[in-house]
């Protein structure tokens, strides 16, 4: 049976597909009226693979789907969701608990669609509220009251009132969302702005979502398993997902993916560098393991929940270059997925990034996409001639040029930035290049920061479904805590824990899954405030019984004798639940006296249908490469050879100056740098000395 891992971005819907023994990569244009044209027409093309022209045939030899995009993120990056109205505590409907004007207000929120209301509300006053939001066009409601975690009974008290004037089963029923349930941590502007994320958009992320389902069911009859790409670095039904769990899935996955690689290489620190037809993400590799945040922007939102540390600028294939006030711009603009670059002929007359590209002589006109797109140097000339070069006096190649170190210089300073807050040296860590366009800048960006290795990948045009093919079902369960870690608390602390192992349980068993065969992982978060994000983290494995939690907590005058094995990873401290948390303590320096346990995250995993690096052993036959005029130094275009990706072998070592073109990849080879193809059939990159 296969398995097929879509991710759908801005420009570019890719898709992997395996049988466990051969993987398949497909790369189509993203349909942002339906996404779920792109997602079948993915599927579409890798029944061709297999000689199967119609989906009613291929599907039934597709046991798992997981489909990751950017959806929910496009609805937020772009402002056009729902209408949304909070209730929240009467005094804070302007800073929602933080410091001055929060950042969702006339953003996500309307300000007069944000009502205060008094302590201990009567129902008239929750009735009139909910009647004026109404009247102001608010078709969601999110209740986020102050203090509200753990003890939600006030929020679910006005829910009640809510429901029980608009019931469901009528046309004028109005959806409620708790910041409690949204958002389970003690951080009172967080639990509001993840209700008020969620609700705004909900409705365009479910559509989509709904809609694929109800066509790959009933319209072709598939009953195989489709789940949903989460934040955490997990997949799940769509009947487990809120809207705020897929935000960035799909560039997060790639972040996984590039861990999971580094750990096969045994490469200790890597930067993930993926490059897209409208934005370059960038993350880290500490130790083999994403490094994570607690706190911090999710687009441009300030929350304080643990998420992949991902930074990004507006810069693309699709950027637009363009000239204002004599200097050249490039971006934030995209031509996007339609009409695309001026060289797609599509009507395009915008000069872009790809266009440079091409004129440099990097990408083959015609064999790009696999040969799908025939792509037209006329057009190219005609926009940055007309955009760029005329504007700053240049010719039309040193125009290209300029826009390509345009470039160059973003990507590199987003990845010096992100090296530093991480606290990495460029010359100790490696660099990962994938998307559709990261190979093509890999080694440039590489030189420009003195990063020594650089790689691009065989699957690494569709490096986030990669991803994506190695996650599991995962579920993620917070509760806040906030008791001293001291003899009198621990057994309401393991209560607590039993709980969210009962909550785990009962949801993989509804979504079909055998709760006896996943993995538990428990996360210990201390600190002085909950509304502070400077707290220790500390990673538990947890017992699959909660039999075993329950007996541990059975108070007998001595330490509960839960013993919890340690993640391999190092500094972490071994020994029973109290004593890892103990020790967590004394390395953090904190005090278990006066700093408390804030927040327990209990992470469910199932594996599914995970995916592996196999090292490749067919031999091709060599060919010479063809020769194509290309610019790298400014000192103009010169015949340089061309190679075919899917023509080389094991072992094949090219010098630059070359580029290697493939069916969904470009990889430029610079001066002085040294390509192989190592025994994965992924290309390592070096400068020579």
């Amino acid at each position: 049976m296969l398995t097929i891992d879509i991710d759908t971005g801005g420009t570019m819907t890719d898709a992997l597909i395996t049988d466990g023994a051969t993987r398949h990569c497909i790369k189509v244009d993203t349909t942002p009226h339906d996404f779920t044209v792109a997602l079948q027409t993915c599927l579409k093309e890798a029944g061709k693979l297999y000689g199967i022209d119609t989906l009613e045939e291929f599907l039934p030899k597709v046991s798992l789907i997981r489909w990751s995009s950017t959806i929910t993120t496009n609805v937020l990056a772009e402002r056009r969701g729902a209408k949304v109205g909070l209730l929240v505590t009467q005094g804070h409907e302007e800073d929602l608990y933080g410091e001055g004007r929060s950042a969702i207000i006339d953003e996500l929120v309307a300000a007069d669609a944000v009502i205060g209301l008094p302590e201990n509300p009567e129902p008239r006053d929750i009735l009139l509220a909910v009647k004026q939001l109404l009247e102001s066009g608010v078709r969601r409601i999110c209740v986020a009251l102050a203090g509200s975690f753990p003890d939600n009974r006030n929020e679910i008290a006005i829910k009640r009132v809510i429901e029980s004037q608009y019931p469901d089963h009528i046309i004028g029923s109005v959806p409620v969302l708790l910041g409690s349930e949204m958002a389970q941590i003690g951080h009172d502007q967080t639990r509001a702005h993840y209700s008020a994320m969620n609700a705004y958009t909900h409705s365009r992320l479910a559509t989509s979502l709904f809609k694929a389902e109800d066509v790959l069911r009933d319209e072709f009859g598939w009953r195989g398993t489709l789940l949903i790409g989460q934040t955490s670095g997990g997949v799940a039904r769509i009947g487990k997902t809120k809207a705020v769990d897929t935000i960035e899935s799909g560039p997060v996955f790639g972040t996984f993916g590039g861990a999971f690689v580094a750990r096969e290489y045994q490469l200790k620190d890597v930067v993930c560098f993926d490059v897209g037809g409208t934005t370059t993400k960038c993350s880290i590799v500490r130790n083999g393991e994403p490094v994570y945040q607690r706190g911090g922007n999710l687009m441009e939102i300030p929350v304080q929940t643990s998420f992949a540390m991902l930074r990004s600028a507006a810069i693309g294939g699709g950027s637009v270059a363009k000239v204002k006030d004599g200097r050249l711009r490039l971006g934030p603009e995209s031509q996007g997925a339609a009409p695309g670059p001026a060289c797609y002929a599509l009507g395009g007359r915008e000069a872009t990034l790809t266009d440079a590209i091409l004129l440099l002589g990097y990408l083959d006109p015609g064999s790009f996409l696999g040969g799908r797109r025939k792509l037209s140097v006329d057009h190219a000339k005609k926009v940055i001639e007309k955009n760029v070069a005329k504007p700053l006096g240049l010719s039309v190649e040193q125009a290209a040029l300029v826009i390509r170190d345009e470039a160059v210089s973003v990507m590199a300073e987003l990845i010096a930035n992100t090296l530093a807050e991480a606290g990495l040296q460029a010359a100790a860590t490696a660099l990962f290049s994938f998307g559709g366009n990261g190979p093509m800048f890999g080694a440039l960006v590489a030189e420009r920061l003195g990063i020594a290795k650089a790689y691009a990948f065989d699957f690494g045009p569709v490096f986030g479904a990669f991803g994506s093919s190695v996650s599991d079902v995962a579920h993620v369960y917070e509760r806040g805590v906030g008791l001293k870690w001291e003899a009198a608390n621990q057994e309401a602390i393991l209560k607590t824990a039993e709980r969210l192992h009962t909550q785990a349980v009962r949801d993989l068993q509804g979504e079909g899954f055998d709760p006896s065969a996943a993995t538990y992982r428990y996360e210990l978060e201390f600190g002085r405030d909950a509304n502070v994000s400077s707290n220790c983290r500390f990673d538990l494995i947890t017992p699959r019984s909660p039999d075993e939690v329950r007996d541990a907590a059975r108070p007998e005058g001595r330490s509960p004798a839960l013993s919890l094995r340690e993640i391999q990873r190092p500094g972490y401290a071994v020994g029973d639940f109290t004593t890892a948390a103990q020790n967590a303590l004394e390395q953090a320096g904190l005090d278990k006296t006066s700093d408390p346990l804030l927040l327990i995250r209990l992470t469910a995993r199932f594996e599914v249908g995970a995916n592996q690096l196999q090292q490749r052993s067919e031999r091709r036959e060599s060919v010479k490469p063809a020769t194509r005029p290309m610019q790298f130094n400014g000192r103009g275009a010169e015949p340089l050879p061309a190679y075919v990706w899917e023509q080389l072998n094991v072992g094949d070592t090219i010098t630059g100056p070359a580029v290697i073109n493939g069916a969904t990849l470009t990889c430029p080879v610079p001066p002085k740098w040294v390509l192989t193809v190592d025994a994965y059939g992924n290309a390592t990159m070096n400068k020579q000395a």
